[in-house]
């Protein structure tokens, strides 16, 4: 396999934190519950639910550029933009004062009231506390007031039930985009999220085969997105290629790339994770490690998922966690 880089890659695995085991939950508007079992690592039983009606997107993120596919030279941006800039989404664009810490401080959990701890999803959303009465809509980019714990900014995302399983399925948008961030509230707060420093996120995904060629296609992952302009995205593409990239005032740099790992395979169950730990930046496939760049760019944000043109794509398990 081809590695290209632009910084110096790092060496060993940080401790990849454990996913909470899963759990059912009977609250349906405001989902918690136990943990239930661990779910395992390979294909389902159960036919597909009946499709649900898409909506249009309030912000679609922009293409990767070409140039980014074999590692880019660094972009003369060296920045981000200042937010709240007229059409350009973040969750942070609102005055005020922010919490912001490492995740094992300020974990992912929903605007709560003051005082109530692990409100849902308690650092994972695998789609326990959406009921039994399934489909149910978890969140629509038209319709971002269901769910405090995320905020689905493309395409549309439901709890559905896959044989003895409930899993997130993922609708694109008219553009075959889906994007979602994770907003973790602290006790009480519940108009500005949490600003995370050291972050890891990871979900698990089973999709059926690319759907289109919108967005350079596949699965990424998002750490400390500021805005849609200023972010870190890893991504695992349908073309073969892995790749860590920085996005700045809207300008992508690639920070490391392989260009013949090769795609993840349809109708089995893969495990994507990207870290961000002060400087280092780690993208782990199927459990191992196999990329990491370095850069200062950005010291903290939220995370979240992007699929392009991967529409009826299962999701599940998606974790925020201290790397």
């Amino acid at each position: 396999m081809k590695v290209s880089t632009v910084v110096a890659p790092l060496g060993g695995r940080a401790l990849l934190a454990a996913v909470l085991a899963a759990g059912c939950a009977m609250d349906v508007d405001q989902p918690y519950g136990s943990d239930k079992e661990m779910l395992p690592g390979s294909d389902d039983d159960g036919a597909e639910p009946d499709e649900m009606e898409t909506s249009e997107p309030d912000d679609v993120e922009t293409d990767e550029p070409d140039d980014a596919e074999s590692g880019s030279p660094e972009s003369q941006v060296t920045s981000p933009c200042a937010l709240g800039a007229p059409g350009v989404y973040s969750p942070f664009a609102a005055p005020g004062s922010y919490p912001s810490g490492p995740v094992d401080e300020l974990p992912w959990t929903g605007a709560g009231s003051y005082g109530q701890l692990n409100v849902y999803p308690a650092g994972d959303e695998d789609f326990r506390g959406y009921g039994s009465a399934l489909p149910k809509r978890v969140e629509c980019s038209d319709d971002k007031d269901r769910r405090s714990h995320l905020d689905v900014t493309s395409g549309c995302l439901d709890a559905v039930a896959v044989g003895d399983y409930t899993r997130g399925l993922v609708r694109t948008n008219s553009h075959d985009y889906f994007r979602a961030l994770a907003l973790g509230y602290t006790p009480g707060e519940s108009d500005h999220p949490i600003k995370w420093t050291d972050q890891g996120v990871e979900y698990r995904f089973l999709h059926h085969g690319r759907t289109g060629s919108a967005g350079n296609p596949g699965f990424k992952v998002f750490a400390r997105y500021r805005s849609e302009d200023d972010l870190y995205v890893a991504s695992w593409r349908f073309d073969g290629v892995v790749l860590i990239q920085r996005k700045l005032c809207g300008q992508y740099t690639a920070l490391a790339v392989i260009d013949d790992f090769g795609p993840p395979s349809a109708n089995v169950w893969h495990r994507i994770g990207f870290e961000a730990d002060g400087q280092q930046l780690r993208l782990y496939l199927d459990g191992d490690l196999v990329l990491s760049a370095t850069s200062s760019s950005l010291s903290w944000g939220t995370t979240g998922i992007r699929i392009d043109s991967a529409d009826g794509t299962y999701i599940d398990d998606w974790a925020v966690y201290e790397p």
